[in-house]
C-alpha cells in the first residue's frame, strides 16, 4: 500500500472483519503499533471516507490500551468465531462469492460483479507454491493462477492445503486495460492449526 500500511481485524462485538485507519480515517504509519494477534480496546466507526463497494470494511478507530495476545491458535479463533462467506473451504474459484475473473496470471473483480466485502479468509484445497517475479512475491495456484503476496511476513516456499489463508483485494484502478479492477492479494496465512 502506497503512503502506509494495511492493517485488518476482527471486531469482537460483532465479528466483522474490518480494515483499520487513524482516527481522522487516514491510513496507518509504517510504524503502526497493532501486531498479528494483538487484542486492543478502541473506539471503531465507519470511516468518513470509506471507499465504495467492494472495500466495505473501512473503520477509523481510536485506541484506547492494548489488551493481551490472542491466546492458543489465530486460526482457530478466526474459524469458531466467523461464519457464512467471510471463510471458504475450497477450490479459488469459491471466493469472494465467485466474482473474480480469471485471465491468465491476473485475477480481479471488475464493475459488473463486485462481491459485497474486500476481505476474506480462504482454506484451499491445493497448495500454494512461492515464485518470486520481477521482484515481487507471489503465490502460484493449480499451477496457473499467481496470486500477489502483500504480507509482511517474510514469504515460505510453500502454504499447504488445508492452511488458513487471507485475502484481499486491492484499490479499484486501471492498469492500462482500460478497465478499473480490484485484484486479488494474498497477505498472510495462519500455520498454528491446519483445517480438515
Amino acid at each position: 500500500m502506497k503512503n502506509g500500511v494495511c492493517v485488518g481485524g476482527i471486531d469482537e462485538d460483532s465479528y466483522e472483519l474490518i480494515r483499520i485507519h487513524d482516527e481522522n480515517g487516514g491510513n496507518l504509519p509504517l510504524d503502526a503499533p497493532y501486531e498479528i494477534g494483538d487484542r486492543w480496546e478502541m473506539e471503531v466507526e465507519q470511516a468518513w471516507n470509506a471507499r465504495p463497494k467492494p472495500h466495505t470494511e473501512d473503520r477509523q478507530v481510536r485506541p484506547i490500551r492494548k489488551i493481551n495476545r490472542l491466546f492458543g491458535s489465530i486460526a482457530l479463533f478466526i474459524k469458531n468465531n466467523l461464519s457464512g462467506n467471510r471463510i471458504v473451504k475450497g477450490p479459488i474459484n469459491l471466493i469472494f462469492e465467485g466474482c473474480l475473473k480469471f485471465y491468465g496470471t491476473k485475477n480481479f473483480i471488475s464493475h459488473d460483479n463486485v462481491p459485497s466485502f474486500s476481505t476474506q479468509f480462504w482454506i484451499a484445497d491445493k497448495d500454494l507454491i512461492h515464485s518470486e517475479q520481477w521482484e515481487k512475491h507471489y503465490y502460484i495456484y493449480n499451477n496457473n493462477i499467481r496470486i500477489k503476496y502483500v504480507g509482511y511476513e517474510k514469504p515460505v516456499n510453500k502454504i499447504s492445503a488445508g492452511t488458513l489463508i487471507r485475502l484481499s483485494l486491492a484499490n479499484w484502478w486501471d492498469d492500462g486495460s482500460g478497465e478499473e479492477r480490484c485484484y486479488l492479494q494474498l497477505s498472510g496465512w495462519y500455520y498454528s492449526f491446519i483445517i480438515d
